[in-house]
């Protein structure tokens, strides 16, 4: 057969796709499908790889952010880069790769709805008598992923130690309800309850008669995230998303000063820079604090002091005298 001579169209719904729903995902290939048809098919399902020049990629790219925002245009980018590589690499295909070198739209700094600690507590005291109180309480205290959170067993919480293993994620895909391995390696890991967190959930777990199975019991992810955005809304209590309180604890654990590597392990992030660019957000305290440890450093807080000894002529006060 003559790859060579296979549309992008044809390579993406014949080979790329069916071989990356073998490996990946659903809803991962769920979002690599999505991607291509709305973006890639329309501009390149036609052509060749032979046919398509690196200009005509990068007037391509160049246009995506007025259709689908910087964020998409990358998505759509890397969804064309990994057809055409993958081909080349499966196939053996001797042909120049046009993806190469193209430059991206600049994305806005991303900057994520988080509670803060007095909030957060609001919240978690808001949520008593919910019916999914117990997933809340999870999220909010370990900084779960929503779907790491819907997979958590009663069985897997050690009621001594107040361990929880993190091996799987919940999530809906269109093949539905499915419970997969982690997002990666990392994310495998085994976090600890704080004190108030675990004897909470013990009650919990105790008073709805010792269950077995996962602590969501027969809801699927949405209807748990529905409910408990029900339950904020009719209580006015403070809103937040359940990825948004994995945003809050690890906003909250940098600025109490928790190590930025330590709060990466915990996120179950392979790339300590992903927890930096994601989840560390700067405060007025915290930057207040670190201008403080200069000016000390600098021998003085004040203007008198830094400049003790020194005649400062002339001064404002004097300058703006003379000028009027």
């Amino acid at each position: 057969m003559d790859y060579l001579h296979l549309t992008i169209a044809e390579i993406a719904a014949e080979h790329y796709l069916p071989e990356k729903r073998k490996r990946r995902r659903t809803n991962t290939v769920d979002g690599y499908e999505s991607s291509i048809r709305l973006y890639v098919l329309p501009a390149w399902g036609e052509m060749r790889i032979c046919e398509i020049t690196k200009d005509a990629v990068q007037e391509w790219v160049d246009g995506l952010p007025g259709q689908c925002g910087p964020g998409g245009a990358k998505k759509a980018y890397k969804c064309l880069r990994q057809i055409i590589r993958w081909s080349i690499d499966k196939w053996g295909l001797f042909v120049a790769d046009p993806t190469r070198g193209i430059e991206m739209p600049r994305q806005p700094l991303y900057r994520c709805e988080t509670l803060t600690h007095r909030r957060l507590k609001r919240l978690i005291r808001g949520m008593v008598g919910c019916e999914c109180e117990a997933t809340l309480v999870l999220s909010a205290s370990l900084g779960l992923r929503p779907g790491e959170s819907y997979a958590i067993r009663w069985e897997q919480i050690n009621w001594r130690t107040g361990m929880v293993p993190i091996r799987s994620t919940l999530q809906r895909a269109s093949d539905g309800v499915r419970e997969w391995p982690t997002k990666t390696v990392k994310s495998e890991r085994d976090l600890y309850l704080p004190p108030w967190a675990l004897d909470r959930l013990r009650q919990l777990w105790v008073d709805g008669g010792r269950p077995r199975g996962r602590v969501i019991g027969d809801y699927s992810p949405q209807q748990v995230s529905y409910r408990i955005g029900r339950w904020i809304r009719h209580h006015r209590l403070p809103k937040v998303t359940m990825r948004n309180l994995r945003h809050t604890w690890a906003t909250i654990a940098a600025q109490s000063g928790v190590g930025i590597e330590l709060v990466a392990s915990m996120l179950g992030h392979t790339n300590v820079q992903t927890c930096y660019r994601y989840y560390y957000a700067m405060t007025r305290a915290a930057e207040t604090r670190a201008q403080r440890k200069v000016s000390r450093r600098l021998l003085g807080k004040t203007c008198d002091d830094m400049y003790k000894g020194i005649v400062l002529t002339p001064s404002w006060p004097d300058r703006l005298q003379q000028a009027a």
